[in-house]
């Protein structure tokens, strides 16, 4: 128990990032509900601010990605959950974080390292796996043998204001014109449309050449352009993929490491407008013993 109390409450945590950031503002985009006008600008982070219309958006979200959660709500259950398990931050824990490159994803990667401390990084393009068994090993050898682990694998998708499936604007680099997420799977559902699915491999574009060929061999995603599949399609296949890969890694380690455990998160991180950011949980298990099982947050 003295080892779980060491670590402080949630508002404890709250109020030492407070602290640690001194005044530097962030903005909540709580005062972004009130403005209707396309041109306002938040005076808080000078974000462009679209039209408080957030039916459309709600509407796509519940429809795709039921029993979202919040991105610091998300984290928090999981700490809540596994610190009974003896996963304790900075004591017997590595958080490893495999999300896109997109740098909008680093919200999320944020809100795991103020609960966690620092990640390994082990995403790619669209969030895939590729760093292998290189990688995997890099990480498992950050922690001692009968150690903890935990994995947040996400792809990424984005819903706008209208409820448009992967569209988001990028005002914070300047740009006012809606632009995509995953930009990446978004190229490969396009390319599938056109009939011009190219699956050589690029020496030149590695990550995207291994990501076509490898989201098709795993899973059962059509690249028939006469049976096409949408953005939000390739997206859970490619959730479907980094579960595959992730699972497939920790069982490895395991088997050279019986005493120790790990945690496995994946699923679907959703940028909505305005800059709010959520996350659907595909799954959640805990290998321990050798033995993979079914995990549920604490609520």
């Amino acid at each position: 128990m003295a080892a779980v109390q060491q670590f402080g409450c949630y508002g404890d945590r709250l109020r030492s990032r407070i602290v640690s950031r001194g005044n530097i503002s962030k903005c909540s985009h709580n005062n972004h509900s009130n403005h209707t006008n396309s041109d306002d600008v938040c005076a808080s982070c000078h974000q462009r601010i679209r039209p408080n219309n957030d039916d459309a958006f709600q509407a796509t979200l519940e429809k795709l990605f039921p029993d979202v959660y919040e991105l610091e709500e998300f984290v928090f259950l999981t700490k809540q959950t596994l610190v009974p398990k003896d996963f304790y931050p900075h004591v017997n824990t590595l958080v490893c974080v495999g999300l896109c490159r997109d740098e909008i994803t680093s919200s999320f990667e944020e809100e795991i390292e103020a609960m966690w401390g620092q990640g390994f990084i082990c995403g790619c393009l669209g969030g895939m796996l590729f760093c292998g068994n290189t990688g995997f090993a890099a990480a498992h050898h950050h922690a001692p043998d009968d150690g903890r682990f935990i994995y947040y694998c996400f792809t990424h998708i984005a819903i706008d204001h209208e409820g448009c499936v992967g569209s988001v604007y990028r005002t914070r680099s300047g740009m006012s014109g809606k632009t995509t997420a995953c930009g990446a799977l978004a190229a490969f559902t396009s390319e599938i449309a056109s009939g011009k699915l190219d699956l050589t491999f690029d020496e030149n574009d590695m990550e995207m050449s291994m990501l076509k060929k490898h989201i098709l061999k795993k899973t059962s995603l059509s690249s028939d352009a006469k049976n096409a599949p949408d953005l939000f399609q390739v997206t859970m296949a490619a959730y479907e993929t980094i579960t595959i890969d992730l699972e497939l890694h920790a069982k490895h380690d395991a088997e050279h490491f019986p005493d120790r455990r790990y945690a496995l998160f994946t699923g679907v991180q959703i940028h909505g407008p305005n800059g709010k950011d959520y996350c659907w949980l595909g799954k959640a298990s805990l290998l321990s013993g050798g033995v993979l099982a079914s995990l549920s947050l604490s609520s």
